[in-house]
């Protein structure tokens, strides 16, 4: 009797569990509709983008220059320190070196190129009907008829 009634729950169960699954399956489809371009999803390599995106690499650029001409003074002063004095300067550079980040306004730049970013994204992916964007470093595979990560980076080129 209680194998019948546990045969009969497992029944019950499967057929409960298919009748989910179609109707996700038909929400799916129905959320993939050709028709209306609906639930296309683009990717983009995006540490490619962090590192050939025009409005970043100018900002890095700026930072670059700015931690070079800390590290030529650091390295002349700290010539001939000892490691305790050469850690104390080092620090000291360390504050000059983000204080003039914060004058310059680099920090402030840095998230502007960010939204650049975002609003590149978005106008990318809208001309090509995508729905939504994902990194390409989460999918194990994709179709590269919807990688935007060159349309991206030429777009973040004429960015002036």
């Amino acid at each position: 009797m209680i194998m019948k009634q546990i045969k009969g729950w497992r029944l019950f169960t499967i057929i409960a569990l298919a009748v989910v699954l179609l109707g996700t399956f038909v929400f799916i489809g129905q959320a993939f509709d050709k028709d209306t371009n609906q639930g296309i999803i683009g990717y983009i390599d995006i540490m490619r983008v962090s590192s050939e995106f025009k409005p970043f690499i100018d900002v890095q650029t700026q930072i670059d220059v700015e931690t070079q001409k800390m590290q030529d003074k650091f390295d002349t002063e700290s010539k001939n320190m000892k490691d305790e004095a050469k850690q104390e300067l080092f620090v000291k550079y360390q504050n000059d070196l983000n204080k003039r980040i914060s004058d310059l306004n680099l920090d402030q730049k840095m998230q502007e190129a960010q939204q650049s970013l975002f609003n590149t994204i978005n106008k990318v992916a809208q001309e090509k009907g995508l729905s939504c964007v994902i990194d390409a470093g989460v999918i194990y595979y994709g179709n590269p008829a919807f990688d935007i990560t060159d349309a991206v980076i030429e777009a973040g080129a004429k960015i002036k």
